[in-house]
Order: structure tokens, then C-alpha cells, then sequence
């Protein structure tokens, strides 16, 4: 009989797992299509228009390469930046004659913000020819045209960490410079990240059917799609931090410090579970030195060394004066423009940003999920004094991330956005998991409502001071008291 509940036990784990890979393939298949469904202006959507020139402009000012742009019918795409639009102007004709007879090719779009031509040719560019004929010419991009800001040529968007520009730009140099492939990591990492939230489910609970719930919440919480489906910094943040997580369940803390470094490395919020990292280690007897110097020392010098290229290019005290630039800009407002939201309300669709229009992808919620994650927090104390240690971990996680926005909200950046959710979107999804898991077993709620009340009506007793031998057994009467009642 014991061997019959075995084999139908071993059976439902098979299917569940099959179940989860069909899941994941719909969400990669779903989350591809998305991606290339929107194309915004020139292709970019939302702050891609920042984040993937600057990817561009890294690549070409810190590693010296840049990347290639070649259309089905052979045409190699090129931005030309001028220093002034009356050069532009004194000189079209001429560039227009050179490129069509010399090159085959044609000017695509006259910008208007910035001094700069979008050009196709068809025949190899001999760039240093160009720039002789033409001594008004400042760069020549190849790639994809550039949107039309003033002074897209020279940004490198330091008001945010270089590592999500590095991975974008290795994307670019290696299988092109379009959109789907500035799009290609992110989805890389929402999936990597959904893979991660079930591992954990896993863990904490043992149950693969209720992994499945995962995929549901994936799918029912269109912020987690829309984020994989676009060149942003916030899904690269969410996959480190899960990952970060997922080290920190299985008690490898050193690694668990890295994954925040590189989180940190993706965007500067990425370093708030510093503070949950130390604490979990504290708590679980790691050891004072060890507690405080892997999340601090451990995570800061893995920031350090991914910034480490631009400390090469720029010196100690550029790089110094752009970081203290960032954070200044973090906990500044910006001017009025997008729906601005509160991170509390980020859990109810306060103003929810729009990504792009038609397809219409909002960075929005589901309201259920958060609301069960919340409720799920409040029994988490009880829990772990009842031995289920490792649900401190998503606790942690999402509390201290939360935590970490409100104090740059309140620090005086109140323009921030609905989007930045997916951070706390993997461990609400694992909280909300854990309180189904709970329901499982009602007892539990009843008793640690007991405990909590039990506590707020703790009173000290009035009475004669005591010996420290009548103390200490006092103590100890008390709490057997305590641990009958709950």
C-alpha cells in the first residue's frame, strides 16, 4: 500500500514538472511575441531610449568596438552626428551625392534635437573618407538609428550602474544591434527569474503542484511580462536579487552577497536587501563578522569590480564624483511627466506607467497577489518560531526592498514608478504561495493569532526583587506557561 501512495506520489511530481516546463515555454513564447510587438518611437519603447544608447555609446567610448545594424536586403544602417545643424545644413547636398553615387545608399532621417543624420548605405563605409570630406562630422554610429534626443551621442547613463549597458552591448556585438535583440536578455532573465521564484517554492514547501501557482501569478500580473519583454534595468535587478534569495535559503551567504552586488551593479535599489541579508545571517547564528562584512564588504567590492571598466577609462575621481551624481539623482524628483506613484502604492495600481501603445503594456499588478503577500508576512514571525526558518528569506526580501523605496521616497524622489514592482514581485509571488500553503493547515493561523495576542497582554508582575537564582526559574515558569497556551 505504502509503495502504491509512492508511485502515485512519483507520478503527480512527473507531471507537475512537465506541466512547469510546458508553462515556461509558453511564458519564453509570450514574452518573445510581446518584444516584438512594440516598437515605439524608432524601435525604442519607454527608457529604452536611454538605456540602449548608452549601451551603444559604451561600447564604442569604454571598449572601442561598436556594433553593426544590416537589414534583409543588405543595407548597413549609420548615425552621423554633426557639431552644428548649419553644417548639416551647408553640406547635405554634397553628403547626399557622395552617399548615393559612392555607396548606393541614402540619408533615412534628418534629425531635429540634435545635429545628426540617419543614413543606409550598401556598399562598405569608409568612415575615415567621410570624415575628411566633412570636417563638420563629430561621430559615425553604426547600429541602429538613435532616437532623437540632444546629446544622445554622448550619454552613457551614469546616473545608473554599467552592468545591464554591458550585457545589452554583448548582446548587440554579437547578434546585431535591433530591438528584439536589445530585448533578448531581459526575457533571458524573467525567465531565469520564474525558474528561480519556483525553486524556492519548492524548497520551502516540497510541493510541486503548488509551484504551478507561479505560472499563474506570472501570467496574471502583467508587470512581470511587460518587464521581461523590454531593454529596462529593473528585470536584470529582480533576477539578482532572487538569485540572491534562492543563496540565501540554501545558506550560502558569500554567494548570496555577490548576487547583490551584481543586483546593485544592474540599479543602485538593487542594494536594499543588504540590510535583510545581514539580518537573516544574524538570526540564524552565522557569526557577528561574517554577518556584517558579506552583505556589506563581499557585495560592495563585486559593484566595485563591475564598475571597474569605467574607473579605467574616466580615473578614481570621475568615476567617484558620477556615483555621488546617481545618488543625488535617486533621492531627487524629477520633473513632472509620467504617472508618478508611491511604493505602498505600487501594491493597488496607484498610477500605473504605460511602457508603450499598441500594443498598450502597463507596468500594472494584480492587487490579490500583494494583499496575500502582506497577510502572509504577518504570521511569519510565528512560523519561524515554530522551526520554518526559511521563510525569513522572502520575508526579508520583500520587507527591506520595500522598505528601501519608501525611504527614497520619503529621502525626496517622489517621481517614481509603477514598474519598479518587479523587484518585489518574485517574493510577494512566494509569500502569496506560502499563505495557499498555509491555508492547508488552518491551525496555524488560529494558534498564532494566540501567540501575538498572548504577547500584547503580557504584563510585569509586581514583586519583591528576587535572588537571580528565583528570577531565572521565574523566567522559566513563565514561558512554559507561554508555550501550554500556544
Amino acid at each position: 500500500m505504502a509503495s502504491l501512495k509512492w508511485f502515485r506520489m512519483d507520478r503527480v511530481r512527473k507531471i507537475a514538472l512537465v506541466v512547469s516546463v510546458v508553462l515556461t515555454a509558453a511564458f519564453v513564447y509570450s514574452s518573445f511575441r510581446l518584444a516584438s510587438e512594440m516598437q515605439g518611437t524608432i524601435g525604442y519603447v519607454s527608457d529604452e531610449t536611454w538605456y540602449v544608447p548608452s549601451s551603444r555609446n559604451m561600447l564604442r567610448e569604454i571598449f572601442k568596438v561598436q556594433p553593426s545594424y544590416v537589414e534583409a536586403d543588405g543595407g548597413r544602417h549609420y548615425t552621423i552626428f554633426f557639431y552644428t545643424f548649419s553644417y548639416i545644413n551647408d553640406t547635405e547636398q554634397e553628403l547626399n551625392r557622395i552617399l548615393r553615387e559612392e555607396y548606393g545608399g541614402y540619408v533615412s532621417m534628418k534629425y531635429n534635437k540634435t545635429p545628426a543624420l540617419a543614413i543606409v548605405v550598401y556598399r562598405p563605409l569608409d568612415v575615415e573618407s567621410l570624415k575628411e570630406d566633412f570636417s563638420g562630422i563629430k561621430i559615425i554610429q553604426s547600429g541602429y538609428p538613435y532616437p532623437d534626443n540632444q546629446g544622445i551621442e554622448d550619454y552613457l547613463n551614469t546616473e545608473h550602474p554599467p552592468l545591464v549597458k554591458y550585457i545589452i552591448g554583448f548582446f548587440m556585438m554579437a547578434f546585431g544591434d535591433r530591438p528584439i535583440v536589445w530585448r533578448a536578455p531581459s526575457i533571458i532573465m524573467g525567465t531565469l527569474t520564474l525558474i528561480l521564484i519556483c525553486l524556492i517554492v519548492m524548497k520551502l514547501t516540497d510541493n510541486e503542484i503548488l509551484v504551478l501557482l507561479i505560472f499563474l501569478f506570472a501570467f496574471v500580473d502583467s508587470v512581470f511580462m511587460a518587464m521581461t519583454s523590454i531593454a529596462m534595468l529593473d528585470i536584470y535587478t529582480s533576477f539578482f536579487l532572487t538569485l540572491s534569495a534562492w543563496l540565501a535559503l540554501r545558506k550560502n551567504y558569500f554567494l548570496s552577497s555577490i548576487a547583490i552586488g551584481l543586483s546593485a551593479s544592474a540599479k543602485l535599489t538593487g542594494v536594499f536587501p543588504v540590510a535583510a541579508l545581514l539580518f537573516l545571517m544574524l538570526i540564524q547564528k552565522a557569526g557577528v563578522i561574517r554577518s556584517i562584512v558579506y552583505p556589506t564588504a563581499v557585495s560592495l567590492a563585486t559593484w566595485v569590480s563591475v564598475n571597474l571598466p569605467l574607473i579605467l577609462k574616466w580615473g578614481l575621481q570621475t568615476w567617484i564624483s558620477q556615483v555621488e551624481g546617481g545618488l543625488r539623482w535617486h533621492v531627487s524628483s524629477r520633473p513632472e511627466g509620467p504617472p508618478a506613484s508611491t511604493p505602498w502604492g505600487w501594491l493597488y495600481n496607484e498610477n500605473p506607467f504605460s511602457l508603450n501603445f499598441k500594443p498598450d503594456v502597463i507596468a500594472k499588478v494584480d492587487p490579490v497577489i500583494y494583499i496575500m503577500a502582506l497577510i502572509m508576512l504577518a504570521f511569519v514571525p510565528y512560523l519561524y518560531w515554530k522551526g520554518r526558518s526559511g521563510y525569513l528569506v522572502p520575508a526579508f526580501w520583500f520587507t527591506f526592498s520595500l522598505l528601501g523605496y519608501s525611504a527614497v521616497y520619503v529621502a525626496g524622489n517622489h517621481t517614481l514608478y509603477s514598474f519598479y514592482v518587479i523587484t518585489l514581485s518574485p517574493t510577494a509571488y512566494i509569500l502569496a504561495v506560502l499563505l495557499v500553503y498555509a491555508i492547508g493547515e488552518p491551525k496555524i493561523f488560529k494558534d498564532a493569532l494566540k501567540s501575538y495576542a498572548s504577547i500584547f497582554r503580557r504584563r510585569k508582575p509586581s514583586c519583591p526583587k528576587e535572588s537571580g537564582e528565583e528570577s531565572r526559574l521565574g523566567q522559566e515558569q513563565y514561558f512554559t506557561r507561554l508555550s501550554s497556551v500556544t
